[in-house]
C-alpha cells in the first residue's frame, strides 16, 4: 500500500531543504577547522539561511537623558559678610541686581570700627615719636655723645612702634577700609563708625541675608554674590556608560540649546546609585541655566573604533560577546567589547571598516563553531 502524499512536490522540496541544512551542519564538524573559523561554501551559507550585512561606523557615541544639576564654580561664588559687629544702617543692593566690583552694597554702623581707628591713630603717633627719637639718637651716637646701648634702645622702640602701626593698619584693612580711607584717616585724624560693604567682583546678587536695622556679629553673612558665567553641570553618569565618554566630549542641554565641554570625570562610583559624577563647563546659551536647576544632559564624543551592529548579530561564548565576520572561506568568530546597548542596536569595539558580519542564522554558526572545537 502506498503512503498518501508521498509524491507531493512542495513536501519533496521542503524535505530536500532540511536535508541540505543538516548536511551543511555535518560538514562543519569535520576535522581540520580552526577553533575560531568556520569554512562554508556559498551553497552551505544559503542552506543555513545565513544573511550578512556590512558593519557601520558610529558617527557619535551619545548618552541621552542623563540627570544633571546646574552649579557654580567655587571661585565664582562669594559671601559678603560683616567684618565687625554693629548694625546694618542701609541696604543698597537687592536680589537679582547686577553689581560691579567695589560697588557699595550696604552701610554698617560699628563702634568697633571707631575703636580700631582710634587705636590706629595712637599707633601712628607712637611710631612718629619713635622715629624722631631714633633719628636724633643716631645723630648723637654718630657724634660720640651718647652710648651704643642708648641708641640701640631707641632703635628697638622704633621697630616695635613700626610693627604696632602695621598691625593696626592691617586690622582696618580687614575691616573693609580702603587704602584711600586709611590715608584720609592718617591725614585728618577724623574717626567715624560708618563702614561700607562692597562687592568683591562683577556679578549678580543671588541672596540677601540681612535687613536694615539688624544687629550683626562679626562674620555675619549679608549678601551672596556670584559670577554666573561660565556655569557647571554636575552630571550623574551610570558606571556602565563610562567607556563611552571622555573628557573634552560635547555636552548639551537640548531643551535650552546650551552647550559646553566635559571637563572632568569622577574617580569613584556612588555605591547606592552606581553612578559617577562628571562635570561639564557650559559656555554657550547659558542664560537659562540657573544655579540649582535640574536638567537632562546629553554627552557626545567622537566614536573612535566604535561600530554599530544589530543586537541579533551577537552570540556569546563563556559569557563573552562575539560576532561572526565574513571571510573568503566562510566566517570567523570575533570577540568584541560591548560599549552600550540601545534597542535593536549595539555599540561595540573590535571590528574594522569594510568588514561584513552575519546578522541572521547566528544559532547555526554558533552550533557549528562549538562542533568544530
Amino acid at each position: 500500500m502506498k503512503r498518501m502524499g508521498s509524491n507531493i512536490p512542495g513536501q519533496h522540496m521542503k524535505t530536500n531543504k532540511f536535508a541540505l541544512f543538516f548536511f551543511a551542519l555535518s560538514l562543519l564538524s569535520l576535522p581540520g577547522h580552526a577553533a575560531d573559523s568556520i569554512s562554508l561554501s556559498a551553497a552551505q551559507i544559503d542552506a543555513l539561511d545565513i544573511t550578512t550585512a556590512p558593519v557601520s561606523k558610529a558617527s557619535h557615541a551619545s548618552t541621552h537623558g542623563l540627570p544633571a544639576r546646574v552649579v557654580l564654580p567655587n571661585n565664582q561664588l562669594f559671601i559678603v559678610s560683616s567684618p565687625l559687629s554693629g548694625y546694618i544702617e542701609k541696604m543698597e543692593a537687592n536680589v537679582n541686581d547686577q553689581v560691579k566690583k567695589g560697588q557699595v552694597l550696604a552701610w554698617l554702623q560699628s563702634p568697633s570700627l571707631a575703636e580700631a581707628e582710634r587705636a590706629y591713630l595712637e599707633a601712628q603717633t607712637r611710631f612718629q615719636l619713635a622715629s624722631e627719637t631714633m633719628k636724633r639718637d643716631k645723630k648723637l651716637f654718630d657724634e660720640g655723645i651718647i652710648s651704643q646701648s642708648r641708641y640701640s634702645s631707641a632703635r628697638s622702640r622704633y621697630i616695635e612702634a613700626q610693627a604696632a602701626l602695621s598691625g593696626q593698619k592691617q586690622i582696618l584693612a580687614l575691616s573693609g577700609l580702603s587704602e584711600g580711607a586709611l590715608k584720609a584717616l592718617a591725614e585728618n585724624g577724623k574717626i567715624g563708625s560708618a563702614l561700607a560693604l562692597r562687592s568683591p567682583l562683577d556679578g549678580f546678587v543671588l541672596e540677601q541675608m540681612g535687613i536694615a536695622g539688624q544687629r550683626v556679629d562679626a562674620a555675619s553673612p549679608i549678601y551672596r554674590i556670584a559670577k554666573l558665567s561660565p556655569t557647571w553641570l554636575e552630571i550623574e553618569v551610570p558606571a556602565a556608560l563610562l567607556p563611552r565618554i571622555k573628557e573634552g566630549s560635547l555636552v548639551t542641554v537640548q531643551s535650552m540649546h546650551a552647550e559646553g565641554v566635559l571637563s572632568s570625570i569622577g574617580k569613584s562610583v556612588n555605591p547606592a546609585s552606581q553612578t559617577v559624577m562628571a562635570r561639564a563647563k557650559m559656555t554657550r546659551n547659558i542664560d537659562s541655566l540657573k544655579p540649582g536647576l535640574k536638567v537632562e544632559a546629553k554627552i557626545s564624543s567622537a566614536s573612535e573604533n566604535l561600530w554599530q551592529v544589530p543586537t541579533e548579530s551577537l552570540a556569546r561564548i563563556g559569557g563573552n560577546p562575539i560576532v561572526f565576520v565574513r571571510t573568503p572561506s566562510g566566517f570567523q568568530a570575533r570577540f568584541v567589547e560591548i560599549v552600550s546597548e540601545s534597542g535593536t542596536e549595539v555599540l561595540v569595539k573590535g571590528l574594522s571598516g569594510g568588514e561584513t558580519i552575519a546578522v541572521h542564522g547566528i544559532a547555526a554558526l554558533k552550533s557549528a563553531l562549538s562542533g568544530s572545537k
